[in-house]
């Protein structure tokens, strides 16, 4: 088993920014917190590149995930649609081959089913 962490990761943001502030030392810190000042530099070096990877993250990565997905969900429109008319055609046929007529409460309706619309972001 794991042996879990020294500290919560709220109590390692707090020192982590007391120390990048000048407000302490890594090596008081290190004390206040009971771990080693190697401990203390491991998690400075993580939080920093973590943000660095946040701020180089730009919008355009996430937009373009959103478009791809929005692609999808107008092929998965289209898709339905398209099951849904040869539903009907097929519903229609089987009517007709077995000489007998669908009971007007399942007969189909005469619209035509809605047109995909593509999903508008913004």
């Amino acid at each position: 088993m794991p042996r879990p962490p020294a500290l919560p990761p709220e109590e390692k943001v707090t020192l982590l920014l007391s120390i990048l502030s000048g407000e302490i030392t890594a090596a008081e810190a290190a004390r206040e917190a009971g771990v080693s000042a190697q401990a203390i530099s491991i998690w400075k070096k993580r939080f920093i590149e973590a943000g660095r990877t946040g701020l180089e993250t730009t919008p355009a990565a996430s937009a373009a995930r959103e478009q791809e997905l929005i692609e999808e969900v107008n092929q998965l429109r289209k898709a339905l649609s398209d099951s849904y008319l040869q539903y009907q055609a097929m519903r229609q046929a089987l009517g007709r081959a077995n000489g007998r007529s669908i009971p007007s409460q399942y007969r189909p309706q005469r619209l035509a089913p809605p047109a995909p619309r593509p999903l508008v972001t913004g």
